[in-house]
């Protein structure tokens, strides 16, 4: 088990204790597990159990469960409560900002054990009668478990990515000779992935059936099979043989739209049987379309200096343990420097580093480390920056004297997230209207799969951009990827600068600069159109 799952395991077990009203110290102390393990950067499972008991708030009872999760999977006290919690309760603890406490009033009070009976009492105004239920918080609650619905059993792109590579190498093992490759959401690089798609050619028949190994196989239509991981995660195995591997591609890969509207558009040519995907486009005259592209009408120019991993030329939006990141600075930046960018580029990289909500004092001995740490690394550069909260009414949560010191401010919203159209769009104008903003943060505030973003009159939000020259943060942190990549195109065409930021708490957190990238290409942003994608002198006479 990785540290994030055994973290987890704290989390989900101090819920249930407090949904079953147990002791508070020990919902406590496994609640600051969770926080603590999360921050480790060596494997549990290679620690001794000296180590691990050395680990803030881990004492003997917790370092025994850690070494149950990494020797067999489970933990007994986990087991327990989940085998007193019925399912669609466990489920009830998954739907975003509903606590233990009122889960155990709809549970206990209400008798409701599942999230489609919770749904079905909200709609006929049944938590209304219960202590802690009114009007606002029962709509409030109807929503989100609306917003549960359409995002339960989909996967984050990171993830997606991870179990569809973990398939593909599964197959390829088994299948001798055959050509394995991700396709449908996932190679269009989706921010969000409804369900994993392979496609694989293979000559042999008829496949081998592999049912309870890693795959559960459930059916077959025609020569695509259904299948789910142990994490119940859906898997659409397409078979092919090697002969037509690039006309299935093309016709697994593209979203229905795209796909029918080059056949329509092109009534009588035949596009079966190619080997190669690039062929499909050769047929009928147009460049090749790369995948990221594919989901609505055929785009028939191509287009130059579409952004790639390689044309990032520097890191915005990094936290440090000034902050709430997990490695100090002087590790934050040299890993950046020797591990991703100075290799990948052959020449040092600037990172620009945040400091996030922290009193002046500490904000003052972080630049005088930048300072030295500039001295003994040169030529690389370290920008100083801060990531400024957007009060209610718009403000910066720094005073002018202190914002005037930094070489960059990412302005954002943290806090009051339920706001109308109206409001948010107001609180964001005036944050960008600020003399000292250099890039609007994560601009909508949502978490994929848990938290919709607030509403923006986006022509508004744009024109005051153009009018004030501040960025627009693509938040490439794969829980987020805001803004929307619907967006980009018209945020270039009126020239705002995209600035693909990784959110990074932690050394491995600089890596999700791809996922930005990925969804960025999408929106068909060009290296011109990003912002870190220009070099330190050219970024910093262009910036605010």
């Amino acid at each position: 088990m990785t540290n994030k799952q055994i973290a987890y395991a704290f989390d989900e077990l101090a819920n249930l204790m407090e949904l079953h009203e147990e002791d508070d110290f020990r919902i406590r102390s496994y609640r600051n597990a969770y926080l603590n393990l999360r921050k480790i950067d060596r494997p549990l499972a290679d620690m001794p159990d000296t180590e691990i008991k050395a680990i803030k708030g881990v004492g003997p009872a917790i370092a025994g469960k850690i070494r149950e999760l990494v020797s067999n999977g489970k933990m007994a006290t986990l087991e327990k409560y989940r085998a007193q919690t019925p399912p669609g309760v466990v489920e009830m603890l998954e739907v975003n900002g509903f606590g233990p406490k009122k889960v155990r009033v709809v549970w206990q009070d209400m008798g409701i054990e599942s999230i489609g009976e919770l749904w079905y009492a909200c709609n006929e105004n049944r938590l209304v009668e219960f202590k802690g239920f009114g009007l606002k918080t029962q709509e409030d609650l109807k929503n989100k478990l609306e917003y549960f619905f359409k995002s339960r059993d989909k996967l984050h792109l990171d993830a997606a990515e991870e179990e569809a590579d973990f398939v593909c190498t599964w197959l390829a093992g088994k299948l001798s000779g055959a050509r394995v490759a991700h396709v449908g959401e996932l190679r269009r690089c989706c921010p969000v992935v409804s369900k994993l798609e392979i496609l694989v050619a293979y000559n042999g028949d008829p496949m081998p059936a592999f049912d309870g190994e890693a795959l559960v196989f459930e059916k077959q239509e025609g020569q695509s099979f259904h299948a789910r991981l142990e994490n119940n995660s859906s898997v659409l195995i397409h078979r092919c043989t090697p002969e037509e591997f690039g006309s299935k591609l093309f016709k697994y890969t593209g979203s229905p739209e795209f796909v029918e509207t080059l056949a329509t558009a092109n009534p009588g040519v035949d596009f079966k049987n190619l080997v190669q995907e690039q062929d499909v486009f050769a047929k009928v005259g147009l460049p090749y379309v790369i995948p990221e592209l594919r989901e609505h009408a055929i785009i028939k120019q191509e287009i130059s200096g579409l952004l790639t991993d390689q044309d990032i030329k520097g890191v915005l939006h990094v936290h440090t343990t000034w902050s709430d990141g997990l490695h100090n600075l002087r590790d934050m930046c040299t890993y950046a420097q020797l591990r991703v960018y100075l290799h990948r580029h052959n020449r040092p990289q600037p990172v620009g580093v945040l400091c996030q909500r922290i009193k002046t004092r500490p904000v003052l001995a972080q630049m005088d480390e930048i300072d030295a740490l500039n001295a003994e690394l040169a030529p690389f550069r370290i920008f100083k920056g801060i990531e400024s909260d957007i009060l209610n009414d718009g403000d910066l949560d720094y005073e002018e004297d202190m914002l005037k010191k930094f070489d960059f401010v990412i302005a954002s919203v943290h806090s009051n997230l339920r706001m109308n159209r109206e409001k948010a769009t107001e609180r964001i104008l005036r944050a960008i209207e600020n003399p000292y903003t250099t890039i609007l943060g994560h601009p909508t505030g949502r978490l994929l799969l848990s938290r919709e973003g607030y509403p923006l009159d986006w022509d508004a939000v744009f024109e005051a951009c153009v009018r004030h020259k501040v960025a627009i943060e693509l938040n490439a942190n794969p829980h987020r990827l805001d803004i929307d990549w619907t967006l980009i195109p018209q945020a270039t065409r009126l020239g705002i600068p995209i600035s693909i930021n990784p959110d990074a708490h932690s050394k491995d957190g600089i890596h999700d600069i791809r996922y930005g990238v990925m969804v960025a290409r999408k929106g068909a942003l060009t290296a011109a159109g990003c912002l870190n994608a220009r070099g330190a002198e050219a970024w910093l006479r262009t910036g605010r």
